[in-house]
């Protein structure tokens, strides 16, 4: 009877799913939420003046292609918004959705 040799095998798997993924995951467990005091001023600054009156409730940190960029979740005019903003400053991206998105349409 042939006996496998586990070690090699395994050894190969974990080496060709890392190249077929460029060596490390694309998910949202690498983001890490940190205190507000820990934003850089610049980033909170780029957030506030891309949505005007944005009262920030939440902040995660995550590298993406080496570059750390902030996700801010907050609320302005009755609506939640996520901004994402790079350590320079620079407004990457800005979602909105509206509170009663998340509410029954019923009436009550």
């Amino acid at each position: 009877m042939k006996q496998i040799h586990w070690l090699p095998l395994l050894s190969l798997l974990v080496i060709t799913g890392c190249l077929t993924t460029g060596g490390h995951r694309d998910d949202e467990d690498d983001e890490t939420e940190i205190a507000l005091d820990q934003v850089p001023d610049k980033v909170l600054a780029a957030a506030r003046k891309a949505v005007p009156g944005l009262e920030i409730e939440e902040a995660v940190t995550e590298v993406e292609d080496g570059k750390t960029i902030y996700t801010l979740e907050g609320e302005a005019n009755s609506k939640e918004y996520e901004v994402e903003v790079d350590a320079n400053g620079k407004v990457l991206e800005v979602e909105e959705e509206d509170e009663d998105d998340d509410e029954d349409d019923d009436g009550d």
